[in-house]
């Protein structure tokens, strides 16, 4: 997933590049942080972040150089594991669910679902779970259950109910993370259009973050803070010394 850029523009002198190094660092913080944090997220896909170097020109006159900073999401299968839940639902290679929410329909890689109290199909936060385009309905009247066939199709009853709407995009590094572990269509993505994935019953998806990986990128972030804090001590050193070499007057 691709963010809109940001500019850092600092000066790349002394302490104020020791300042745009810390920036940097603690934005990079930030989201091997939010990584860390959704290690056990059911389809949760993880974030990078990379910086490029920019020069000003174009949008103050100057001559200066800033960082550019771009986020992305890795969307790369991560392992299913079976639950026996019949509402829960693990897409087997690429596509998203589609959610209805109050701002709109989003879409997600989490199928913990369950049912409301009207039968419909819902997320964890009671948002109903599209299929055919619509809410997806399913009330088992005979106890027979409740099946979906790896095509989509729910069965219900033993009567064809719904089929699962599994979609996705032209540049899924286009969609925008809104949080709840959902996605916004932008004009980068491009609209949704289906897809015909299979998709299993009573497995969930796991979180695709590589602790081990986030681990050592953290023992970097925390290194690369200390040579950071030495820069910055250093400069100030010099600052300090200048001032007071520069005070003293001739003899």
């Amino acid at each position: 997933m691709k963010s809109q850029v940001s500019i850092h523009p600092y000066s790349r002198l002394g302490n104020m590049e020791a300042l745009e190094g810390a920036v940097i660092l603690e934005r990079k913080l930030q989201v091997a942080s939010s990584n860390m944090a959704n290690l056990e997220t059911r389809g949760f896909k993880a974030q990078g972040i990379t910086f490029q170097e920019y020069l000003l020109k174009e949008q103050d006159g100057s001559n200066r150089t800033a960082k550019g900073e771009v986020t992305w999401a890795d969307f790369s299968q991560a392992p299913v594991r079976f639950t026996g839940n019949p509402y829960d639902f693990a897409i087997d290679g690429e596509g998203f669910f589609v959610v209805q929410t109050p701002n709109g329909r989003m879409y997600t890689r989490d199928g913990s679902f369950k049912l409301d109290s009207e039968y419909r199909l819902v997320t964890r936060q009671g948002y109903p779970v599209i299929g055919d385009g619509a809410p997806i309905t399913l009330e088992d009247t005979t106890g027979t259950g409740v099946w979906l066939s790896e095509d989509g199709n729910f069965f219900v009853d033993e009567t064809l109910t719904a089929k699962l709407d599994v979609v996705s995009f032209k540049d899924k590094l286009g969609l925008k993370r809104v949080g709840g572990n959902f996605y916004m269509e932008t004009n980068s993505s491009g609209i949704a259009v289906p897809q015909e994935t299979p998709v299993k019953q009573g497995y969930l998806e796991d979180s695709n973050v590589n602790s081990m990986r986030e681990m050592v990128h953290l023992i970097d972030l925390y290194r690369g803070y200390e040579m950071q804090q030495k820069a910055l001590q250093s400069a100030d050193q010099l600052d300090s010394k200048a001032a007071n070499e520069l005070g003293k007057t001739s003899t």
